[in-house]
C-alpha cells in the first residue's frame, strides 16, 4: 500500500506531539483511520479503473482491424447499392418505354384488324366461313388480356399474311351459291383476288361473280372449255397451260 507524503507528515506530527487528552487523541486517530480508509478505497478504484482502461485499450486495439474491414465492406456495399439503384432506374425506364410501345402496338394492331375486317367484307366472297371464323378468332384474342402482346402480334400478322397470299394463288373448292334464286352446289375457281368462276358439278353451266351487282351470273358457253381447264389445272388434274379467261369486262 502506498501512503501519500501529506498523510505521512500528518502521522509523524501525531507521533511526536504529546497527547493533550485521551479523548482528543482518539478523535484524531479516528480521523486518521478514516482518511487512510478513504485513500485505500480511492486507490482501489484507481487500480480498478487502470485495469479496466488497459482492458478497454486492448479491446480497442483488437477491434481496429475489424473496424477497417467494416469500413471497406460499407464502401463496397454502397457501390453495389448505387449500381443497383441505377439498374432499377434503367429498368423503370425500360418498363415505361415498353408500356408505351405496347400501347402503340395495340393501337396499330386494332387498326390492322379493323382494316382486315373491312377488306374481307369488301373482297370477293371466297371461303366466307373460313375467313369469318379467322377474323372472329383474332378479334376475340385481341380482347383477351391474358394473352401476351407478342402472341397477339404473331396471330394478327399471320392472318394478314394469309389474306395477302390469296392474291397470288389459285384454288378450287366447293360451296353453295345463289343461282337464279336457288341455292346450288358448285365448284368455285378462285383466280387470285381478281375474280371467281363457278362450274356446276355436271360441267354444263359456268359463270362468274359480278362485283358490280354482288351476284353470281352465268357465262356464255364459249367460256366453258377454258373454265373447265382452269378448274382441272387448279385441282392438279391437268398440266399447266395457257388459257383465256374473261378477267375484264364480260361480253355476252
Amino acid at each position: 500500500m502506498r501512503i501519500s507524503p501529506m498523510l505521512l507528515s500528518l502521522l509523524l506530527i501525531l507521533m511526536v506531539t504529546p497527547a493533550r487528552g485521551e479523548t482528543g487523541a482518539e478523535q484524531i486517530q479516528k480521523k486518521v483511520t478514516k482518511t487512510i480508509d478513504i485513500r485505500q478505497q480511492t486507490q482501489k478504484k484507481e487500480d480498478k479503473w487502470a485495469s479496466q482502461k488497459a482492458a478497454l485499450k486492448t479491446e480497442y486495439q483488437s477491434l481496429k482491424p475489424r473496424l477497417e474491414q467494416l469500413k471497406k465492406h460499407k464502401e463496397k456495399t454502397e457501390k453495389i447499392l448505387t449500381l443497383q439503384r441505377g439498374r432499377v432506374e434503367e429498368l423503370k425506364r425500360k418498363l415505361t418505354e415498353s408500356a408505351r410501345v405496347r400501347d402503340e402496338l395495340y393501337s396499330h394492331m386494332d387498326g390492322w384488324v379493323m382494316r382486315l375486317e373491312t377488306w374481307i367484307s369488301q373482297d370477293l366472297p371466297f371461303l366466307p366461313e373460313e375467313r369469318k371464323k379467322r377474323l372472329a378468332s383474332i378479334k376475340e384474342m385481341m380482347a383477351d388480356a391474358n394473352i401476351e402482346s407478342a402472341e397477339k402480334f404473331r396471330r394478327v400478322m399471320e392472318a394478314l399474311q394469309v389474306e395477302t397470299e390469296y392474291g397470288g394463288t389459285v384454288e378450287v373448292y366447293q360451296d353453295t351459291v345463289e343461282l337464279n334464286g336457288q341455292s346450288t352446289l358448285v365448284n368455285i375457281f378462285r383466280l387470285g383476288r381478281l375474280t371467281l368462276f363457278y362450274q356446276t358439278p355436271d360441267r354444263n353451266d359456268v359463270g362468274y361473280y359480278n362485283r358490280a351487282s354482288g351476284k353470281w351470273e352465268a357465262l356464255p358457253g364459249k367460256y366453258q372449255h377454258d373454265i373447265d381447264m382452269a378448274v382441272e389445272m387448279a385441282s392438279k388434274q391437268r398440266p399447266i397451260d395457257l388459257i383465256k379467261l374473261p378477267i375484264g369486262r364480260i361480253v355476252p
